[in-house]
């Protein structure tokens, strides 16, 4: 089985939520504008840090931003009740405004492969198992002004993360098993730090400075590719059991299948023919 980082974290989350969305391929109609909105922001900030790395210029990052959005708005958007794709765009271009001056606070660099490439939007994978491999795209990896390696994700959030989640993060730690897997090809000892750069979204978006760690203990790296297996164990033998959790840390608020989950309503939800027989059955 190939993993990934998000496909480990569903099933943390919730391993019904893998039986709709994995193993039988359902998928909402209607992409939701925060995805789309998230898209855009990275693929600027990427197109801006390539361009920064390799001293090509960039006119105006607002346009690139803008040029992103329409490419998301192409196709048709799920808003909530405060958003519009005016509304977005508006804060999108705000935000890709901000970013430069962030970065070069920041005293980071993008890392230079042994190919002369950056390292941005890199593409990892390790075995884990002889039947098993995780696979990750990782946004960049970075250098700081010490010459310590970082690798570092950027999110679009509406909230600041804090340092303890910063640490906590099963992402980060399995975003440094891959680096580390592949530290001779890309010409490093290891993986020296880890972080997250927040990306704040408001009316007037705010860019918070990278919040980096310390690398994982390998201790922490046993339990994280510990946990994958489990998952592997779990899908394996079928053990796709909904977890609601409590009242005020439920994830059914946010998950794409809850009315199917909940009530067996369809109607908002993409279902291949193989898998509405299986729902069929199960019902």
């Amino acid at each position: 089985m190939i993993l990934s980082p998000s496909r480990v974290q569903k099933g943390q989350t919730c391993m019904k939520q893998v039986w709709y969305h994995y193993k039988l391929g359902i998928r909402p109609k209607v992409t939701s504008a925060n995805l789309a909105f998230g898209k855009a922001v990275d693929n600027t900030v990427m197109d801006y840090l390539k361009a920064v790395t390799l001293g090509t210029r960039i006119s105006s990052i607002e346009d690139v931003f803008v040029r992103h959005w329409k490419k998301q708005t192409s196709v048709s958007l799920e808003y909530s009740a405060t958003q519009s794709e005016k509304k977005l765009k508006e804060m999108g271009a705000a935000m890709a405004g901000k970013f430069p001056v962030k970065w070069e606070e920041s005293g980071l660099m993008v890392f230079i492969m042994p190919d002369g490439s950056p390292a941005l939007q890199v593409e990892l994978a390790v075995q884990i198992s002889p039947k098993d491999s995780l696979k990750g795209y990782l946004d960049l990896i970075a250098m700081d002004q010490v010459g310590r390696i970082v690798i570092l994700d950027i999110k679009t959030t509406g909230v600041a993360y804090d340092d303890l989640f910063v640490r906590q993060s099963d992402q980060l730690t399995a975003y440094q098993l891959l680096v580390d897997s592949h530290a001779e090809t890309l010409g490093i000892e290891q993986a020296d730090q880890v972080g997250f750069m927040c990306l704040h979204k408001k009316k007037d978006p705010v860019i918070h400075l990278p919040q980096i760690v310390d690398r994982r203990p390998a201790s922490r790296v046993r339990e994280y590719i510990q946990s994958c297996q489990w998952f592997v164990n779990d899908y394996n033998n079928g053990r796709f059991n909904r977890s609601p959790l409590g009242a005020f840390n439920s994830p059914c608020s946010m998950c794409d299948f809850s009315r199917l989950c909940s009530d067996g309503c369809i109607e908002d939800l993409a279902i291949p023919d193989s898998a509405m027989s299986v729902l069929q059955l199960a019902a």
